[in-house]
């Protein structure tokens, strides 16, 4: 039972469960269930569609909502997210039903309070479903120890722990699960070819397509498991294709749950195979897998630092090896392959590299693996990788927590604050200008001033002047055009070194309301070379440095608040002939904004 521990907290999110399958992936997901049972609008979604908007009224019109739905050739609209999602969720979807039924303070409609909460938690009972059968396949073949701290590890010290808890509304603690059925019926028949196991096994690998089609690659677990030779390869291929019987049981029961989703493509296209996600596609020769598993931006790795650990101990001895090795390495090259082919390669809307959560179950033997060898190493090697595991699983308590109080947003941090914050829970000041910046700030005591580069009060400009709103003097200069180019910095002959610094001063003021930090201007430093763009720039929002007190990632400024703000960024080469630094800005929403008292200046280290 204590599998269940880790997620207990999830009773105490009642502020979130509203918001799962309001909007995004997760109605999407969602949406085919109160669209079959209740509003009868398959393929229309209109009547969907009033009903979600009594309570998101921000909801997009499915009929023109180019990311989640597309319209066939018979004037259908097309979900794009598979229906296995939806088919998991539907017993809970109709005990929300039923409650709402009962309850008159609800409207049965797919969309109220009973239906949010109770979907909710089916991902969070899927999870601990999967996690309970991973358990009982990973005690056949490891100790209850290793096995109890592989499921531990997997609970707590990965980003499952966020698609279980948060995210529930994707599809990735689901298949985790089913990838967990999988893996068990799978042993289970390979075992005992009954007539049971083989229709399981079917089952269980046919919601693995219908939740997440790319994971069909999984069927090689099927052929290459427990495989450590030629002789038990071909001893596989004549249980399933001599004796056709083992294959067809669990193709005929797996394909009979890919049928719903055969049939929906039938209702909505009219072919039995439509490719859902139109204008979204896969980049086969460039894939980006070193910045999928390393990218500060939802990089595998950086945010799921412990499995690493499943990936060294291939080169690790152990008995147990033979069981999952040929399996873990065909499928799991495969499958980063495929994901970080995918146009979206960091993969918005989760916490980390949301697609390896689903391989998870079959990285937890290699795992397993990896702690038998470090259970059976030296004091030393134990006690500092014993250490390492803590300090990672740590990492992943804390990563969770900032990633769901808004502290960090791992599909937007990039190298600085990712460092800036790798020890810490709670930004400062410097940790902010480093996110909007994408430079670490130095320590002011360890540089020192050389030059002003310049400096402009606006008081004799004459272009885009404001003489209402100013912070000193009897102008400012109002930046409410998408791109203006301010002065352009000669550093010939100067001396700038790589590793200076630039520090950049100004008075700022915002007058626009309602503005999203996605949404706010930019100021721009772009080194140029004979007049062209060289490739290098730093980019920053400064009005997000006005007044934000909280220190917050997601601060949008105070309208009519003038703030002096100022931040370092670093020289990234040597200065050499015909270099020069255009300052501009880009507001591509034309929001109003005034700067006042610009200055730019030189420092170097003492």
């Amino acid at each position: 039972m204590y599998i269940i521990i880790p997620f207990i907290a999830c009773f105490y999110s009642k502020h979130y469960w509203k918001e799962t399958r309001e909007g995004g992936d997760g109605l999407g997901y969602y949406v085919y269930l109160p669209a079959l049972f209740i509003h009868h609008d398959v393929g229309i979604y209109d009547k969907s569609l009033a009903a979600l908007r009594k309570y998101n009224p921000d909801a997009p019109d499915f009929q023109t909502d180019i990311y989640g739905f597309r319209k066939t050739k018979i004037g259908l609209l097309a979900n794009k997210y598979p229906i296995g999602v939806a088919i998991l969720q539907s017993p809970f979807f109709f005990l929300g039903h039923a409650y709402a039924k009962y309850d008159p303070n609800y409207d049965a409609d797919g969309f109220s309070r009973p239906y949010q909460i109770s979907t909710f938690f089916s991902t969070l009972f899927y999870v601990i479903i999967g996690l309970w059968f991973l358990m009982k396949l990973l005690n056949k073949y490891y100790t209850p120890k290793v096995t109890n701290l592989t499921i531990f590890i997997l609970a707590i010290g990965t980003n499952l722990l966020y698609f279980a808890y948060f995210g529930t509304a994707m599809s990735h603690g689901y298949q985790f699960a089913m990838v967990c059925l999988y893996l068990y019926f799978n042993d289970k028949y390979l075992e005992q070819n009954t007539l049971k196991n083989g229709i399981l096994l079917g089952i269980s690998f046919g919601f693995v397509v219908i939740v997440r089609q790319q994971d069909i690659i999984f069927i090689l677990i099927s052929l290459f498991w427990n495989i450590n030779s030629i002789a038990s390869l071909k001893e596989r291929f004549r249980f399933y294709f001599i004796n056709f019987k083992n294959f067809l049981i669990p193709f005929l029961s797996s394909l009979i749950i890919i049928s719903f989703q055969l049939y929906y493509y039938k209702f909505v296209s009219g072919q039995f195979y439509y490719y859902s996600y139109v204008g979204e596609t896969f980049n086969w020769l460039n894939p980006k897998i070193l910045k999928g598993i390393f990218d500060t931006q939802n990089g595998w790795l950086l945010y799921t630092p412990i499995m690493s650990f499943a990936i060294l101990s291939i080169f690790f001895k152990n008995e147990q090896k033979k069981i999952w090795l040929i399996s873990f390495i065909f499928v799991m090259a495969i499958h980063i392959y495929i994901s970080y082919s995918w146009w979206c390669w960091s993969y918005i809307a989760g916490f980390g590299s949301r697609p390896m959560v689903d391989i998870y179950p079959l990285c937890s033997f290699a795992l397993a693996s990896f702690l038998i060898w470090w259970l059976s190493s030296n004091k030393v090697l134990q006690f500092f990788i014993g250490l390492l595991l803590l300090f990672f699983t740590f990492q992943n308590l804390k990563f969770t927590y900032q990633q769901h109080n808004g502290i960090i947003h791992s599909q937007n941090n990039n190298k600085a604050y990712y460092r800036s914050m790798f020890y810490k829970i709670f930004p400062n000041k410097k940790d902010i200008v480093a996110y909007n910046t994408n430079c670490i700030q130095p320590d002011e005591s360890n540089i020192g001033f050389v030059k002003n580069l310049y400096q402009n009060d606006f008081e004799s400009d004459s272009i885009n002047i404001d003489t209402i709103n100013k912070v000193s003097g009897l102008k400012s200069l109002n930046l409410d055009k998408e791109h203006i180019v301010l002065t352009s910095i000669n550093l010939n002959n100067l001396g700038v070194r790589k590793g200076d610094w630039i520090k950049v001063t100004m008075d700022v003021c915002l007058f626009s309301d309602n503005i999203s930090y996605y949404n706010l201007p930019k100021f721009i430093l772009l080194y140029k070379k004979n007049g062209e763009g060289i490739g290098t720039w730093k980019d920053s929002k400064p009005i997000a440095f006005v007044e934000n007190n909280e220190n917050s990632i997601w601060y949008a400024g105070k309208p009519r608040s003038w703030g002096n703000v100022y931040y370092f960024v670093k020289v990234p080469f040597n200065v050499n002939e015909n270099i020069e630094i255009e300052v501009s800005t880009f507001n591509p929403e034309k929001v109003k904004w005034n700067i006042d008292n610009l200055k730019i200046d030189w420092f170097k280290k003492n």
